[in-house]
């Protein structure tokens, strides 16, 4: 579950199926009891996908007009309650 997160801490943003790509190549077929994951198997895939850079960041130009496009009133800013709104409405 968590192996996403430790991805994007370092500085990799693969999408949800990136992700479970990266994790049957960690496994190959040999999946652990309790979803474990040896750091063993997975420091190589791991550096391989830093050296070959491959998830970029999404540049900061995206995000604030994706941001923008949310801030419906032009206030510069949004709110807790019109964020949670976006992520959770269909």
């Amino acid at each position: 579950r968590e192996i996403g997160c430790i991805i994007r801490s370092l500085g990799c943003f693969p999408n949800e199926a990136e992700v479970q790509e990266l994790l049957a190549k960690v496994n190959m077929g040999e999946e652990e009891p309790g979803g474990f994951i040896h750091l063993e198997k997975f420091l190589p895939v791991m550096t391989e996908v830093l050296l070959e850079r491959r998830f970029r960041p999404i540049p900061e130009d995206v995000i604030l007009h994706a941001f923008e496009a949310l801030d419906e009133n032009k206030c510069g800013y949004i709110t807790k309650e019109d964020l949670v709104k976006h992520l959770t409405e269909g």
